[in-house]
C-alpha cells in the first residue's frame, strides 16, 4: 500500500466517522477536518482515507480557463 500525504483541501474518510470531510489544517500528524453540515473534528493523520485529492498544493481552488468565445451559449443566446 502507497502511503498518500494528507493536505489541505482533501476530501478525507476519517475512521469511525461519517463523511467525507475537507481538511482544513494539518499541522503535527493531526488532521482539522470540516464535515459538509458544519461540524467540525481533529483526527490523527493516519486515521485517515483520502477520497478525492485537493486540485493545488495548498487546497486554493484553482480558477476556471478563460471561456472560448462561442463555445457555451448564455442567457442572451
Amino acid at each position: 500500500m502507497v502511503a498518500v500525504q494528507i493536505q489541505v483541501g482533501d476530501l478525507v474518510q476519517a475512521s469511525g466517522h461519517a463523511g467525507p470531510w475537507l481538511v482544513i489544517e494539518v499541522s503535527k500528524g493531526m488532521a482539522s477536518l470540516q464535515h459538509p453540515d458544519g461540524h467540525r473534528l481533529s483526527v490523527r493523520t493516519t486515521t485517515l482515507s483520502v477520497v478525492h485529492k485537493a486540485t493545488s498544493p495548498a487546497g486554493e481552488v484553482q480558477p476556471p480557463a478563460p471561456d472560448q468565445p462561442g463555445e457555451s451559449p448564455t442567457l442572451f443566446d
